[in-house]
């Protein structure tokens, strides 16, 4: 059985057992499990601020809500490209203390303080 397939079984039985609280369980334990990087990119003569998230389980991080409330909160724009959330402007001593807020793990938030040309 395939690695995804045996995700998929396990998290079947998990939604059987626990129900819906267990979906806002696992989205508690996936935030706190999640690795999540984040950087600044130039491109053109503009800044975006880049937050990628490395998870087994990113399926129960709901990026489009973080997404919407770091740019409700950031008073900013951006956009979701999968598992990354870009941001307009350098906004990474923000976006670290607000997913911290949020419920991810300070340690698991890796800030990169250069600022990457593309």
């Amino acid at each position: 059985m395939s690695e995804d397939r045996q995700g998929d079984v396990v998290d079947e039985l998990l939604s059987s057992l626990l129900g819906n609280e267990g979906d806002a369980q696992q989205a508690v334990i996936a935030k706190e499990q999640a690795l999540v990087r984040v950087r600044v990119e130039r491109r053109r003569r503009h800044l975006v601020t880049v937050i990628e998230f490395d998870s087994s389980d990113v399926r129960s991080i709901d990026i489009e809500g973080i997404a919407r409330e770091l740019k409700r909160r950031l008073a900013a724009g951006g956009t979701v490209k999968g598992n990354v959330i870009e941001v307009q402007g350098d906004q990474r001593v923000r976006v670290r203390r607000l997913l911290v807020e949020l419920g991810f793990r300070e340690e698991n938030i890796l800030v990169d303080e250069t600022i990457v040309e593309t």
